[in-house]
């Protein structure tokens, strides 16, 4: 399934609005390999130039963070750390509803234990991911009927521009339960909204509607709820929650057991997180961008699958990366050990360095980089790659280094004379503290996308090269050829640099940096265990 985005024009800009999650049954099982391609010299060359801001006093890299970028779109992400509670509303029609069990499903898939669902509950997937940073409590309500049926919603739905009904919905379903329940307690950081709203509703999923699919998005209505306004929120079926087809068998029969891969994906949407995959998918298999997949299918924002990766830990500020410079090298005699990541949340970062050997990073997850991360099929990882997921894909069943290129350049979005959005041509690594302009006359976002109509910054041309530029992460598999989705085949096994393999010149002897300069150093994988690998560095 690939569902567009929704742009909203807010003061003459158009906002990225709305984010859905990846869900579709059924993929080519055909084992071709992306091809290796020649590529010239002139085309790789096409390199960024960025101008330089002038800064005021007022600007720090304190300010760079996903939080206020998220304030520039409008959205109040739901926090990162600490105690947080999140509102599960069913929502049913006079012909759709819930039953009991459902219910307690539905109870077990957000709020459980893992050992109550086929493989984790939202909040216990991430205690897990934030590494015990993150704690979510909530409540799911009793269910709120609407009076009309599951075709008349859909019917009403198509008659409004822009696909926000849901806005109406979200405002009906809150003053019906606004006896039941103090909305000021789900305001966990005061900040004046309801930190998290999920709409789960018993019409079957459709991936042909534009009603009945999943999604996150924000309220636009100025309502309050106990003093309190809704911002961001998610809409999903009931039908995820026995997607993965877990059952718990006993003498009496199979019980399904709750499962919540999708309502995790868009959870991920509700702390900042994008989509990984691209919306640009092709009408036909011969379409070179047909489940356009840059970073393989394998993580929870792009197949909902597995644990977070190390991009999105560190956007979350839940772990940072070990940063590579010579002296660090140096110091270890260029030989580290890298640990597992989904237990230990380590990884390594390699920066930019510029024509001068000058290590070019301003120290803040927004920035071209490499990230270089352990994998291992445990943990979160484990379930993923034991029983793949609603038989499209699953984690890796092995382990394995993965190397993964960022770019999560950010630049100021202007409207320009039509009132479209046009990226002012200078990246920035300090921002001044969030104002009512920033986000209305102009915004701050990322440059590059995995979509790659959505990315700001046009000049970047990827086709006939093997691997991807200008996406905000893309892998860099082991084979050296990217991963197209149906086309070329999901990300498996090979994608992983194992003992005696190398990340270098010779495996990517084309690969540069978006902004035109190559890697300063490579690696070859030396040893490898169950929790953790040695990594040899040598120059690229």
């Amino acid at each position: 399934m690939n569902k567009k985005k929704l742009f909203l024009p807010l003061t003459g800009v158009a906002l990225l609005s709305l984010s859905s999650c990846y869900f579709f049954f059924g993929r080519d099982t055909s084992d071709t390999k992306a091809s290796t391609q020649t590529n010239t010299s002139a085309k790789l060359k096409q390199s960024v130039t960025y101008k330089t801001p002038n800064y005021t006093s007022s600007m720090t890299s304190e300010n760079m963070n996903i939080d206020n970028i998220g304030l520039g779109y409008g959205y109040h992400y739901l926090p990162k750390t600490g105690t947080d509670k999140i509102l599960v509303v069913p929502f049913q029609t006079t012909d759709c509803k819930f039953t009991s069990s459902e219910l307690t499903l539905l109870e077990k898939a957000f709020f459980g234990d893992a050992n109550e669902t086929g493989w984790e509950s939202v909040a216990s997937y991430y205690k897990k991911a934030s590494y015990g940073a993150l704690t979510l409590t909530g409540t799911v309500t009793r269910p709120v009927t609407l009076q009309e049926s599951a075709s008349q919603l859909e019917n009403d739905a198509s008659k409004v521009s822009d696909g926000q009904y849901t806005n109406d919905i979200l405002r009906s379903v809150l003053n019906v339960l606004d006896n039941d329940i103090d909305f000021s307690e789900y305001d966990v950081n005061n900040d004046g909204y309801i930190d998290a709203v999920w709409m789960v509703y018993a019409p079957s999923y459709d991936a042909s509607s534009d009603l009945y699919w999943a999604y996150t998005t924000w309220a636009t209505s100025n309502s309050l709820f106990d003093g309190k306004k809704a911002s961001l929120y998610s809409w999903a079926s009931k039908d995820f929650l026995t997607a993965g087809k877990y059952y718990k068998s006993s003498l009496l029969g199979d019980t399904p057991l709750a499962d919540a891969h999708t309502f995790i994906h868009e959870t991920g949407h509700m702390l900042g997180l994008d989509d990984y995959y691209s919306y640009d998918a092709g009408k036909d298999k011969s379409s070179s961008t047909y489940y356009d997949s840059p970073l393989g299918g394998v993580d929870m924002m792009d197949f909902n699958i597995g644990d977070h990766c190390a991009f999105s830990k560190y956007l979350l500020g839940w772990k940072s990366p070990t940063v590579v410079t010579e002296e660090y090298l140096k110091a270890n005699n260029n030989v580290l050990t890298l640990k597992s990541f989904t237990e230990s949340g380590q990884s390594y970062l390699l920066p930019v360095y510029n024509a001068d050997n000058e290590m070019v990073y301003n120290g803040t997850p927004f920035d071209e980089y490499l990230l270089v991360e352990y994998y291992t099929p445990t943990n979160l990882n484990y379930k993923d790659s034991l029983k793949v997921y609603t038989a499209n894909l699953g984690t890796y069943t092995k382990s394995g280094v993965l190397v993964t290129h960022i770019n999560a350049t950010i630049g100021k979005v202007v409207p320009n004379r039509s009132g479209d959005p046009v990226w002012d041509g200078y990246a920035y690594d300090k921002l001044g503290t969030y104002n009512t302009s920033w986000g209305k006359s102009y915004l701050y976002a990322y440059l590059y996308n995995n979509t790659k109509s959505y990315c700001y910054d046009k000049t970047l041309d990827d086709s006939g090269l093997p691997f991807y530029r200008g996406r905000l992460i893309s892998l860099l598999p082991a084979t050296g050829s990217r991963i197209n989705g149906a086309k070329t085949g999901f990300s498996k096994n090979p994608s992983l640099y194992t003992q005696g393999s190398h990340f270098d010149s010779v495996t990517y002897p084309n690969f540069e940096f978006d902004d035109g300069s190559t890697p300063r150093y490579g690696f070859t994988v030396s040893t490898t265990t169950s929790t953790s690998c040695q990594l040899t560095f040598k120059d690229f």
